[in-house]
């Protein structure tokens, strides 16, 4: 299951990136009343986030932020790239280990690695269902379907 969900997180977001460069820099950069102010602040955070879980999962600190100094949306894919390959072929002992880490303010947590994941998949959706209303609000269409069962299947049977 966590397999799959890296891989639809991975699915998803090369949507919306692909979806992203077909409008203009300042279509991008527009502000829309959201969590973030525009489609790039959104989606760079996606990007960032995974970016910080992965360095936590992986018991790597300090967790950089953001992931890079490269605004472009094309870098997403990167790091669900990385994501989706971190958690490939991981067994279940890996899956139920527990990491201590810090949150961006400093905080100690300690998780367990499914728990972590579940987390940053499903923050990436949260996301992506904001990436579809601001797209809405923008007059873009091709607004990419996005919804775990659409990528369930595309999957072979």
């Amino acid at each position: 299951m966590i397999e799959q969900l890296a891989s639809y997180n991975l699915w998803a977001n090369i949507r919306f990136t692909e979806r992203a460069l077909h409008g203009s820099e300042a279509l991008i950069d527009r502000e829309v009343s959201s969590s973030f102010p525009s489609l790039r602040a959104t989606v760079l955070h996606i990007r960032d986030a995974e970016n910080a879980w992965m360095h936590r999962l992986e018991g790597i600190a300090p967790v950089p932020w953001p992931a890079e100094a490269d605004r472009s949306i094309e870098t997403l894919p990167k790091y669900s790239t990385r994501l989706r390959d971190l958690v490939l072929g991981k067994d279940e002992d890996w899956l139920l280990g527990t990491v201590a880490y810090h949150d961006l303010r400093g905080n100690t947590h300690e998780q367990v690695r499914w728990q972590m994941l579940l987390h940053c998949f499903n923050h990436g959706t949260q996301h992506r269902g904001q990436l579809i209303t601001m797209m809405r609000t923008l007059g873009m269409d091709g607004i990419p379907a996005n919804d775990l069962v659409v990528y369930q299947r595309t999957l072979k049977k």
